[in-house]
């Protein structure tokens, strides 16, 4: 049977930092990636990527596993909570794009993991445009961006990082 566990683990160091800095979005299509024992080792055809700096005490990643004894099914719910801050016409033309399209996200995190968001089915995202009430609330977009897929989203492997890298566009909004 495959789903045996087959190891433990220890409890180690307190070495680990929570938040994202970056997202890479990647437009959907086939692009081939290669994605073995939860990493991926391959991006394929994949070409180009937009980078998106934020801030790590907005914006999370929560991956919930739900499985049915009844239809033998388990599926993982991926949510990525997203704050945009600073309304522009260009941003606001990127977002509506995003929400609009599937793309996939590559997620950076601090702690030198880069993860695949949306793998196999891409992503779906809710967008809202937001003026704050008083002088220091936010003025920019939140997005909620999700993922259904059948296993938790992978990580990418050291010379997938690195080849990920070169695909940045030199694109940016303000």
């Amino acid at each position: 049977m495959s789903c045996l566990i087959s190891k433990g683990k220890l409890l180690g160091c307190k070495d680990q930092r929570g938040g994202y800095k970056n997202l890479y979005f990647a437009n959907y299509d086939d692009y081939d990636f290669v994605i073995a024992a939860h990493q991926v080792t391959s991006l394929g055809s994949l070409d180009d990527v937009f980078k998106y700096e934020v801030k790590a005490t907005t914006n999370t990643l929560t991956e919930t596993g739900t499985s049915s004894q009844d239809n033998g099914t388990f599926l993982n719910a991926q949510s990525l909570a997203v704050t945009l801050p600073k309304l522009s016409a260009d941003l606001q033309a990127q977002v509506q794009l995003i929400c609009a399209g599937r793309p996939y996200v590559f997620v950076e995190d601090y702690n030198g993991n880069i993860l695949l968001v949306g793998a196999a089915n891409g992503t779906m995202a809710n967008c809202t445009k937001v003026t704050g009430g008083a002088g220091a609330d936010l003025s920019g977009f939140t997005l909620t961006i999700t993922g259904e897929e059948s296993n938790l989203s992978p990580f990418l492997d050291s010379a997938t990082k690195t080849a990920l890298m070169t695909l940045v566009s030199s694109a940016v909004v303000s």
